[in-house]
């Protein structure tokens, strides 16, 4: 992102600026502005609403800030001792009523709490109010240009398929050999992401039976269910094609060994379904309207779900940013109110999964979905299971 860009983000935001710490070029914003390089001392970023942006940087960094990509959009302020950067900074920030640093309510969302107690602190003590700088990082590093969208839905599309080749594989084995198991199942879906030419974090979830009331639970080489006849079968899984545009396909479906589904899979298949569907409803009639808080779509889905009695049994946000990143869990808002508090707003060009679960004692049940919005509407980009698939007449 450009400066200018980030600029008409502050001046839209009502900031008089925003003032990054940085320890050896870490910072997102800082990052995207001058890219990749060795810092070895405290850096402090300032970037104006208008105007030229400022480094307060040690003398000792000062043989790596000499470039024009930092001197056309950089005044560069130099300091050899503790106080000197104080006495910077204060000049610096004089008149100055509201900044944004990056902070979070009650230091809730980890991924942008970096600025540390001291330094907003001694900001707080210049009079001056701090606003959480969410939105202006979400901004750069969550939303996707069209080529990324674009490989978002043919990871999907992938993703969808081999999700049927992976339940016909049970039903294959069953027919065959009377069983199969969890780690069998999961290595094919790996082996086919490759094949592909897509790439993972970590390998798919194969969940049965209790073992699926686990939202994490993952089966090993060692460590396995068997898969048999009339069991439940969770499956999550997640990938991107393997390219710097790759962004992350995300989705659970539950199928059943058998032929007809018993109905206290079904029903509360349909709690599931119905907490996710509200996520949707919601966020198609709301999102043309008006600006959307993250916080409020898991909101809706935990309603439903504690109303139908299983509120305890959802342990987890409803869903989590989907960007470029090497994991499915991008750095974007996430449809959160259970874990955190997440008061970033669901933005333009940002995907993100839709995912509730109830995870009782006797067995697990998710439905889960990737979304995104494209000209202020709602986009369903991973299919939606209405029903559990009865994987023996699949």
């Amino acid at each position: 992102m450009e400066l200018n860009e980030i600029q008409t983000k502050l001046s839209s935001l009502n900031v008089d600026g925003y003032l990054c710490i940085d320890y050896e070029c870490k910072n997102t914003a800082l990052i995207s502005l001058i890219g990749r390089r060795m810092l070895t001392r405290k850096l402090l970023c300032f970037i104006p609403k208008e105007g030229k942006a400022t480094l307060i940087t040690h003398i000792i960094d000062t043989v790596y800030l000499k470039d024009e990509l930092v001197t056309s959009q950089f005044d560069l302020l130099v300091y050899k001792t503790w106080q000197e950067m104080l006495e910077l900074e204060t000049k610096l920030l004089k008149d100055k009523k509201k900044i944004m640093m990056d902070v979070s309510s009650n230091g809730l969302l980890m991924r942008i709490s970096t600025a540390d107690y001291g330094s907003v602190s001694f900001v707080k003590n210049l009079g001056i109010e701090i606003v959480s700088s969410g939105d202006l990082l979400q901004s750069l590093t969550a939303v996707l240009t069209e080529k990324q969208y674009e490989n978002e839905l043919d990871a999907c599309k992938k993703t969808l398929q081999i999700k049927d080749e992976a339940f016909k594989l049970i039903k294959l084995e069953i027919e065959e050999f009377g069983q199969t198991n969890e780690y069998k199942i999961q290595q094919y879906i790996a082996r086919r992401f490759n094949e592909e030419g897509m790439t993972f974090d970590d390998p798919p979830l194969v969940a049965t039976g209790k073992n699926a009331s686990n939202p994490h639970y993952s089966p090993t080489k060692d460590n396995f269910g068997i898969i048999r006849e009339g069991d439940l079968v969770l499956i999550d899984m997640w990938a991107k094609n393997d390219n710097e545009d790759g962004v992350y396909a995300d989705i659970t479906w539950m199928g059943y060994v058998g032929n007809e589904i018993p109905q206290i899979y079904k029903d509360r298949f349909e709690i599931v379904k119905a907490a996710r569907d509200g996520v949707i409803s919601f966020l198609k009639e709301e999102l043309p309207k008006r600006k959307v808080y993250a916080f409020e779509a898991d909101d809706v889905a935990r309603r439903i779900i504690t109303k139908a009695g299983y509120g305890e049994y959802f342990t987890h946000r409803v869903g989590h940013n989907i960007a470029v990143d090497v994991s499915p869990h991008g750095p974007g808002a996430n449809l959160d109110n259970y874990e955190t508090h997440d008061e970033r707003t669901l933005m333009e060009g940002t995907s993100f999964s839709d995912e509730p679960g109830i995870y009782a004692e006797d067995f697990g049940m998710r439905s889960e979905t990737n979304l995104h919005i494209r000209d202020n509407r709602l986009e369903v980009v991973a299919g939606l299971q209405d029903e559990i698939i009865p994987i023996m007449k699949f």
